[in-house]
């Protein structure tokens, strides 16, 4: 039945497919237009036809939608109109209360019912609808099914031309690869030409990528294409070839690290391109890194080996006894007093010039094993280095990736664990913990860091196991490699340092040895190959054939020019001829890599690599390059020089006819014992010497260590030996004498020990000594200031303060009888009893017998010490005595000043007699000689005797005075109590104490004065104090000069104040 017979057939309502058929065609129909013939062509277009259907079905759903709003709207407003029929249907009736009246009944149950026959009226139609969509849906489904063929005939047409296009490559390529390219040279390992290579390395890598896809490589050998396997054996072998020679070039390339020019870098650029293209660059590049690692593990294995050394020391004792028996032949023949010796004198001459040549020939038996092993390892850093510099300067000119990226973008291999994991702990030291990385960053990727970590570790492990060799029985004779390993490792970085300044100057890298990242920057249009071509690269000048004029050996030829100004230091390479630095085996010469200059040696000595190849900074104690080897060292050095010390002060045992123990004071060292530590320290120190030990001067502060260590022992033991001296005690004992010699004995240790590093650098080598004996010399005194240190520090504390504390009390005994004998206070006499002054009397002989008894038997050194501590007490226990003199007349002034003269002249001779080189005005900054020449002007200042001036006035006429500044306050205020009337106490007086109990109490007993003058003014000011109040009760009974008092109070604060400035 068509639609249009349904939609134009209005009677017939009874039939709901008719209706249903017709209301569809009203849908599908747009508005306007007429009813569509009978022939369907309405349905000519399957487009036209879904898109109508869907409107329909559209159509249908929202007037459903609108039903179901407007039921819901009923059933909301009125509920009761549409509940109220269903519930009378079933039997129950509703209230006349209902809001709704009871005459509107029969119209609410018909228009329930006309809502119930719509409702049936539209499902009937949805159902209609539902089944016009499947139709169209199946006349839809006819469609898909034909585009679904269609589509998948037209993919099998792409597979096809693309497997076609791939053949048509694939032969294109084929095509390059015959014609042009010299592949019987590239399979035969002829003359290859790098282009050649290059392009037949492209080649080889698309045939690959296109004979590896699914399409030209199925799965049968049914499905397979003849055109496709014609050609894959030919592509096999060009590639196998193509990697043949690559590998060749890499190990020809790396074999010429020492001598790589422009050109040989350029060709090793090439040959990394060539892995490039082949997708075996980070693979090709861990290899060369890990047969470089290998190289040099095996030098460490041939030198660090228990065979090694023992063949070296089995090698030195043959040929020295040998040298050793034609030199005692020689004797035999040319001398007669050879032939008088007895066989044991003779045996004991071939003993000592065996020993001595068995020492020459053992240190040169260890420079040449250390300079072989050197030169092994510097090779192979430098390929190494080289192949970094390469990677890190080429770009691939189609993708510009840098190469080195692609290699730090790769897996790093097992081999490199170890390093990876330190340098890992490098990079994430001092890092937050959100911060902390497990891959090292790809802009500080370093090849080489890699390798020279590596490299330190192993080599750390191997030198570990070597010490532990047979229960440690070869370790003193491994421990003595070091000096020569470590000259050798020197003058290794050293040249690796000029190296990398050198290359790295061309990518803007001037960080040279201590960069431990890439430092690349591509340039160039083609990605990066100008770079490789550039004679800057290197920074020297290219030849003719295209060769750099010796790169490496001459690294200062045009010193002052190059790129950007800079060149190498011209101390590394005094040979103009690379070449000819060599030896006959291939080796360089130990070089004189001491003699550096102090910034060169110390841009080295700073560098990341030699840190890492010393182990000096090892965080998590994991050992580093040569740690264990200097750490062995040092052990040995301090066990040779602590061997000495077991017999040092030794305690000595002595018992009374009874058999009762007698204390005794230790035995004391004797010259030969002190002699032989100053031999022991020199012999230390000489391992330093190149020319002397086979080590470098570098060395010279390393090994100033175990000597502090040995001093600080000495020190240890003669601080045991040292007897305590009380204050009370006096100085003519047994107990001092020995302290006395113990500081003789220390003074000689500290004599050779200070003299130890020109004796051992300077004075063999005068006159023609070089600057660099001289910076030896002076490193190692500045090491060995700490033992100094220690020994004036031991001398001092426990033996000189002692004795000045006991001569400082002799001598304030003696001052006490200034004021107990009234030395100063008696008028002279014609009898002339008092014609001898204090100081004849008491201390020019007291002076004489401490220069005599104590200064003589005392180094020079502590002589100058204890004089000068004796004289600057003395001067100011003099000074205070003196003017705590009460009264003082005009006799007593004049005695008082010759004294001043007699005192002046005896300390000089007791300062002269102490071995110093000053003079008393030069002791303790001049302040002691200052005051003891102002106490004369002092004593006739006559300021209080004009009786018209008041207190103020005089006060500050005094501190006009120029002596004034040189005195101190307590001097002064003393003094002006000699004026002062009877009512005002003296300080002493108040105190209630003696003279020299008093002056004892304001200078101590080691001459300082600074905490007795605030007590003074605190004294004199109670005097003055206590002064007042007598003079309010007894004001007519003064007899003396009442401003004293009032001058006192002026003076005190003015006086403390300019002290303290």
């Amino acid at each position: 039945v068509s639609l249009s017979d349904a939609s134009g057939d209005d009677n017939h309502e009874d039939n709901p497919d008719d209706a249903a058929y017709a209301y569809a065609a009203s849908l599908l129909h747009d508005d306007g237009s007429s009813a569509p013939s009978n022939n369907g062509g309405w349905m000519s277009s399957s487009g036209e036809y879904r898109q109508r259907a869907t409107e329909a079905l559209a159509e249908v759903d929202r007037k459903l939608a609108l039903v179901e709003s407007l039921a819901q709207r009923v059933s909301r407003d009125s509920p009761e109109k549409v509940a109220g029929p269903l519930l009378r249907l079933h039997g129950f009736e509703l209230s006349e209360s209902s809001e709704s009246p009871s005459r509107n009944n029969n119209s609410d149950v018909a228009t329930l019912t006309a809502t119930r026959d719509k409702a049936d009226r539209l499902e009937r139609q949805s159902q209609v609808l539902s089944t016009v969509a499947l139709r169209v849906e199946t006349a839809l489904q006819r469609g898909v099914t034909r585009m679904e063929s269609a589509t998948t005939r037209l993919s099998r047409v792409l597979e096809l031309s693309a497997t076609l296009k791939m053949i048509l490559r694939l032969q294109f390529e084929a095509r390059k690869l015959g014609s042009g390219l010299d592949l019987e040279s590239i399979s035969q390992g002829g003359v290859i030409d790098l282009r050649d290579l290059t392009r037949a390395a492209a080649s080889v890598a698309v045939m690959e990528d296109l004979l590896s896809h699914p399409s030209l490589s199925p799965a049968n050998q049914e499905g397979s294409i003849d055109v496709v396997e014609k050609l894959r054996p030919g592509a096999e072998t060009v590639a196998k070839s193509v990697r043949q020679a690559a590998a060749g070039l890499m190990n020809e390339l790396q074999s010429q690290s020492t001598s790589a020019t422009v050109s040989s870098l350029s060709r090793l650029g090439a040959t990394l391109q060539v892995y490039f293209h082949l997708g075996e660059l980070p693979d090709a590049s861990w290899r060369a890194v890990s047969s470089a690692l290998a190289t040099a593990e095996k030098a460490s294995s041939h030198l660090f080996h228990p065979t090694a050394v023992k063949r070296m020391k089995e090698s030195a004792q043959s040929e020295a006894m040998a040298l050793a028996e034609v030199e005692v032949a020689k004797s035999k023949e040319g001398k007669d007093d050879f032939k008088a010796k007895d066989s044991r004198q003779r045996k004991k001459q071939l003993d000592a010039i065996y020993e001595r040549l068995y020492i020459r020939k053992l240190r040169e038996k260890r420079t040449a094993a250390a300079s072989k092993w050197a030169t092994d390892v510097s090779d192979a850093s430098s390929r190494v280095w080289n192949l970094h510099r390469v990677l890190a300067a080429r770009n691939d000119p189609v993708t510009r990736k840098n190469f080195l990226e692609v290699v730090a973008e790769s897996v790093i291999p097992k081999d490199f664990a170890g390093a990876e994991e330190a340098l890992l702990q490098a990079q994430n030291e001092n890092k937050d913990i959100e911060n902390v990385t497990d891959k090292l960053n790809i802009q500080d990727f370093s090849l080489f860091s890699l390798f020279w970590v590596q490299l330190c570790l192993g080599l750390a492990g191997r030198l570990q196991r070597l010490l532990k060799y047979d229960g440690g029985s070869l370790e003193s004779d491994v421990a003595l490699l070091y000096p020569a390993v470590r000259s050798a490792s020197l003058e290794m970085v050293t040249e690796l340092h000029d190296v990398m300044q050198m290359g790295s100057a061309s990518v803007d890298d001037t960080n040279g040895l201590s960069s431990m990242g890439s430092g690349w920057n591509p340039t160039g249009v083609m990605g990066g190959s100008a770079v490789l071509e550039d004679s800057v690269f290197l920074g020297g000048s290219v030849a003719m054939d295209g060769s750099l004029d010796d790169p490496f050996g001459r690294a200062d030829e045009a010193a002052g020019g190059g790129f950007l100004g800079a060149s190498a230091d011209a101390w590394t390479h005094p040979s103009s001829t690379y070449d000819a630095a060599l030896d006959a085996d291939g080796s360089r010469p130990a070089a004189d890599v001491s003699h550096l200059p102090s910034s060169s040696a110390l841009a080295v000595f700073s560098s990341q690599e030699w840190v890492t190849l010393q182990g000096e900074r090892v965080s998590d104690g994991e050992p580093m390059g040569l740690s264990p080897l200097r750490t062995s060292f040092l052990d040995q050095c301090k066990k040779r020089l602590f061997t000495p010390l077991e017999f040092m002060f030794q305690e000595a045992v002595s018992v009374d006819e009874n058999g009762v123990a007698i204390p005794v004071l230790p035995t004391l060292p004797s010259r030969y014992d002190i002699a032989k530590i100053d031999s022991n320290i020199r012999e230390e120190l000489s391992l330093a010497d190149p020319r002397q030990g086979g080590g470098d001067f570098s060395m010279a502060t390393m090994i100033s260590d175990p000597i502090v260590s040995m001093v600080h022992e000495f020190c240890v033991l003669a601080k045991r030996a040292i007897s305590e001296i009380d204050e009370d005690e006096r100085a003519e004992t047994e107990a001092m004498a020995h302290n006395l010699k113990v500081a003789s004995v220390m003074s000689s240790l500290a004599s050779f020990v200070g003299n130890a590093p020109e004796n051992t650098y300077v004075n063999p080598y005068r006159p023609s000594q070089s600057p660099q004996h001289e910076e030896a010399s002076h490193s190692c005194r500045v090491g060995l200031l700490p033992a100094l240190q220690e020994i004036e520090s031991l001398v001092k504390d426990t033996i000189l303060t002692p004795l000045t504390r006991v001569l400082n009390s002799q001598v304030a005994t003696v001052m006490s009888k200034m004021h107990r004998s009234g030395a100063y206070l008696q008028d002279s006499r014609d009898d002339g009893s008092q014609a001898s002054s204090f100081v004849q009397i008491h201390l020019v002989d007291l002076f004489d017998n401490i220069a005599t008894a104590y200064l003589s038997p005392l180094p020079n050194e502590y002589a100058s010490i204890v004089a000068s501590t004796v004289a600057t007490f003395s001067i100011y226990s003099f000074v205070s005595n003196a003017a705590m003199i009460r009264p003082l007349g005009e006799t007593s002034r004049l005695r008082l000043t010759q004294d001043l003269a007699d005192f002046e002249l005896s300390l000089e001779q007791l300062v002269f007699k102490g071995g110093t080189s000053l003079s008393l005005s030069q002791i303790a900054g001049g302040k002691p000689y200052s005051e003891l020449r102002a106490m004369r002007q002092l004593l006739f200042w006559n300021m209080l005797d004009d009786k018209t001036l008041s207190p103020a006035e005089v006060a500050k006429a005094l501190l006009r005075e120029t002596w004034v500044k040189d005195v101190r306050p307590s001097t002064l205020f003393h003094f002006l109590f000699s004026f002062a009337p009877t009512l005002l106490s003296s300080p002493h007086h108040f105190k209630r104490m003696d003279a020299h109990q008093y002056v004892g109490a304001m200078i101590k007993l080691d001459g300082s004065v600074d905490d007795g003058e605030a007590s003074a003014w605190m004294t004199t000011m109670a005097c003055c104090d206590a002064y007042q109040q007598r003079e309010s009760v007894e004001g007519s009974m003064a007899d003396g000069d009442r401003r004293v008092g009032a001058i006192l109070m002026i003076l005190g604060p003015e006086l403390l104040r300019r002290r303290r400035q």
